[in-house]
């Protein structure tokens, strides 16, 4: 039961920081405007001391490696009672000059119902901002839900930062 929960929680999550439950963010640059004034939304910045493109290439490697996934949730209640929740994860990687994004996305199929046009890819979880600040330093922004991507949120953190280059155990988001 908790895992389809928390499928129902992210999905729920994503409608409030979309700010109606059929106006979802279509693109990252919507989902930073968004973010800010949302009920469950939160921007956490902090400054990595890694020079700005081992940063990038640091996402641009574990990105796909980490978050390119399908998380499998299964419910069985009482009875017949029987729910499957598969989660797809899309991660995106662009870099240009003084600045990367990192953009993930989540695709719930199964038992869920998303109102609304979904974009294209999923809705979106996590986008993260990375500027050079100087030579030595980068400054990250996290846009997302003050609750439910913890795990996203600490591995892209350590990525980042170059202290922790896991994986996230995403059956924890």
């Amino acid at each position: 039961m908790r895992e389809a929960f928390v499928v129902a929680i992210g999905a729920g999550l994503a409608a409030l920081l979309a700010g109606c439950a059929t106006q979802y963010s279509q693109s990252a640059e919507e989902f930073r405007r968004q973010v800010p004034g949302a009920l469950m939304g939160k921007v956490q910045t902090f400054e990595a001391n890694r020079p700005f493109r081992e940063v990038a290439r640091t996402f641009q490697e574990k990105a796909p490696e980490c978050l390119n996934v399908s998380v499998r949730a299964v419910e069985q209640g009482s009875g017949s009672y029987y729910s499957k929740v598969v989660t797809t994860y899309k991660p995106t990687v662009v870099v240009g000059e003084s600045k990367a994004e990192l953009h993930v996305q989540r695709h719930y199929q199964g038992n869920v119902v998303i109102p609304g046009k979904e974009p294209e890819g999923g809705l979106y979880a996590l986008v993260v901002d990375a500027t050079v600040l100087d030579k030595a330093r980068t400054r990250i922004d996290i846009y997302g839900p003050s609750r439910g991507a913890d795990a996203l949120v600490k591995a892209i953190t350590g990525w980042a930062t170059g202290q922790n280059l896991d994986c996230p155990d995403l059956t924890k988001n």
